[in-house]
């Protein structure tokens, strides 16, 4: 959709954080399937002038939060 699910600033810097309902069995798929939509919202953010520390995915599938 082209939206950023969640970013918050730390020190200046913009962590985001996008949640994913997708069946998957590993973390390696979903980042495989959203690095390029995540590098896209770090860009838009760096346009604003946030600089981005980190990405990270939150995977409901598998309970886990995986740093791209």
């Amino acid at each position: 959709q082209g939206i950023i699910d969640v970013y918050w600033i730390e020190d200046g810097e913009a962590v985001i954080l996008d949640y994913k309902t997708d069946r998957v069995h590993s973390a390696s798929r979903l980042v495989d399937l959203y690095k390029t939509q995540l590098d896209l919202y770090g860009q838009a953010l760096e346009q604003m002038h946030i600089p981005v520390r980190e990405k990270l995915i939150y995977s409901f599938a598998l309970g886990e939060i995986i740093s791209l």
